[in-house]
């Protein structure tokens, strides 16, 4: 990944943190006016996990090397949580494995654009004798141990 997609990467992820950030405070606002339990638990998927949902597909090989920004998003989910906005607590991992597992499913509906399996059967010669090859792991630090230094 070239530097310029890295930097629009977090770009993105920044502004996709604000936002969500500030439709947590609008969900508290809510909460302050009566808006119930029952509906904060509603609004607060549609709105939010949403939001990252929508976006993971451009993040996730980022964030799968990077746990840094996964922080971050999960702070959100903490204070989500801390405020009864949620019932349980979701991790940005879940929503990612949850995204892996969806992907992957053949009745998903972008299931067609993703490229067909890699086949790894080799079709290989057949030894021209009756021997077993064995494997030889070879000793790297060979140098390091012999040296007179």
């Amino acid at each position: 990944m070239s530097i310029f997609k890295k930097i629009l990467v977090v770009i993105s992820i920044l502004d996709t943190s604000a936002v969500s950030s500030y439709r947590l405070h609008i969900l508290k606002a809510l909460k302050r006016q009566g808006l119930s339990l029952e509906l904060l638990h509603c609004v607060f998927p549609a709105t939010i996990v949403n939001k990252i949902m929508y976006a993971i597909p451009a993040w996730y090989s980022f964030l799968k090397k990077n746990h840094l920004w996964t922080i971050g998003l999960n702070s959100l989910f903490q204070r989500a949580f801390k405020y009864g906005y949620i019932k349980f607590m979701i991790s940005l991992e879940q929503l990612l494995q949850y995204y892996n597992d969806k992907a992957t499913y053949g009745n998903h509906a972008m299931h067609h654009l993703l490229p067909s399996l890699k086949s790894s059967c080799y079709n290989l010669r057949t030894l021209g004798h009756g021997l077993c090859v064995n494997f030889i792991s070879l000793n790297r630090n060979f140098a390091k141990k012999h040296s007179l230094i």
